[in-house]
């Protein structure tokens, strides 16, 4: 007998996550020396964890089985929240997933790491239909469409970008 799973559903998403076009354009406006209002990541690191992040939906990173499992358990209450608050409500600091971390000492060229965000923005607008997520099991394209834009917007506010 084939295993079926549900498709994930979230509900609609706060009306001030931005467009990809708009998160593109805000990146222009980061510079390497920014500093952000709140964390420890610096420009390029965050700019790294959100592009890590876009490839973890677009389904070019692993995680554990013990993540999987505590995913599909906490992952859906979480994300209903995280995609219906307004921009600035989002608690702030919260735990990083070790895969999308930026290790101290790792050596980051800003340009790169400016284009591979830009890269994977796009691409994770050009998905359609149903997307296995590793961690959440199938989820529509618009809403990993919606996790990630509204991801990207959250450190986008913190370092001013929006």
């Amino acid at each position: 007998m084939e295993e079926t799973q549900r498709t994930l559903s979230l509900p609609d998403v706060s009306g001030d996550i931005p467009s990809v076009l708009d998160l593109v354009s805000a990146l222009s406006g980061l510079e390497f020396g920014m500093a952000p209002a709140w964390g420890k990541m610096s420009a390029v690191q965050m700019v790294r964890h959100c592009a890590r992040f876009a490839d973890l939906y677009l389904g070019r990173i692993s995680v554990s089985w013990w993540v999987r499992l505590i995913s599909r358990v906490a992952g859906p209450p979480f994300l209903r929240r995280f995609l219906t608050q307004p921009m600035g409500f989002t608690q702030r600091n919260l735990s990083t997933l070790p895969v999308l971390r930026v290790q101290k000492g790792e050596e980051l060229d800003f340009d790169e790491e400016m284009a591979k965000l830009r890269d994977c923005l796009m691409e994770v607008e050009t998905l359609k239909g149903t997307k296995r997520h590793v961690m959440y099991g199938p989820m529509k394209a618009e809403d990993v469409r919606a996790v990630v834009r509204r991801h990207t917007a959250h450190h986008f506010h913190q370092f001013g970008l929006i």
